[in-house]
């Protein structure tokens, strides 16, 4: 882990406590114990493993979803736009790499690298913008090529670009079997199966759900477990949304990581400037 994960994470329960409560001592006592456990956790694990304890003290401290409000304020905002992304797709000469540079600009709405974030302008520029990693030719033939595709979810409010790109994929190539990994507990602004009903991707006919651990004991597969090594070997295609995910999972090399590179430390790793549309495979997506 980079030192600069440190001050992201204060910053983080900051603005949780922000969200909660108008209170400063609640707010100042969420950040006392989050900089204590900084100091006590040993600073050489992979930082979402670390988010996962800074998150836990907020929502031990401020109730179980500090995010809720935000998060369905994100659905709200996405699904506002779902018409308009579909008529981008229809539009398009390549219709299904529309749909993917969609999904990845969705990727902007994260409350973890970032304090706010322009989704109007992610998804303005999407279709045109450069991509550094562009291997969505490849990933174009494996959707065709797989029938049993795992999803690994990333973000509320993203999720519904995520839909954009899932129907994308069923209307070129047909039905596929598509099981999405969601948060089983709350965690910053990840998505949860709440989410997913709440846009409504539970209705499509071909998804199913599995979940995966906020760190909490009970709430799902850690993505970190030979358990989920195997989950992820019964399917023919792996996509994973987001930074997180790829700090997780990047060291596998059959998954297609989708994401903006929206913090230093995810740029230099992936050797894009910040900010970058990445759509690749491999442990450094190269």
């Amino acid at each position: 882990m980079n030192l600069e994960c440190i001050p992201c994470f204060q910053r983080q329960a900051i603005n949780a406590a922000r969200m909660a409560t108008d209170d400063p001592r609640e707010q100042a006592k969420v950040l006392k114990r989050v900089v204590t456990a900084l100091l006590e956790e040993p600073w050489d694990q992979n930082p979402p493993l670390l988010a996962q304890r800074v998150h836990g003290i907020v929502r031990e401290e401020l109730g179980p979803d500090p995010y809720s409000k935000a998060k369905r304020e994100s659905n709200d905002m996405a699904l506002a736009a779902y018409t308009l992304m579909k008529d981008m797709v229809s539009r398009s000469s390549d219709p299904l790499q529309a749909a993917v540079r969609i999904a990845i600009a969705g990727n902007v709405i994260d409350f973890g690298p970032a304090d706010s974030f322009d989704f109007e302008g992610a998804l303005e520029g999407c279709l045109f913008s450069d991509m550094p990693i562009d291997q969505c030719d490849a990933f174009k033939e494996r959707c065709r090529d797989s029938s049993r595709i795992l999803y690994i979810l990333d973000n509320a409010g993203e999720i519904v670009c995520d839909r954009i790109l899932i129907e994308s994929i069923v209307d070129a190539y047909g039905e596929k079997e598509i099981t999405l990994a969601v948060k089983g507990g709350y965690i910053l602004n990840d998505a949860t199966n709440e989410d997913v009903e709440y846009v409504g991707l539970d209705k499509l006919p071909y998804i199913d759900v599995v979940k995966v651990s906020n760190g909490e004991r009970y709430t799902g597969i850690p993505r970190e477990s030979d358990c989920f090594r195997a989950l992820m070997d019964t399917f023919d295609m792996i996509i994973s949304k987001g930074q997180g995910n790829y700090e997780m999972l990047s060291h596998y090399e059959d998954i297609y990581f989708l994401l903006k590179a929206k913090c230093g430390l995810i740029a230099r790793d992936l050797g894009v400037p910040v900010g970058s549309m990445v759509c690749g495979k491999n442990s450094k997506v190269q």
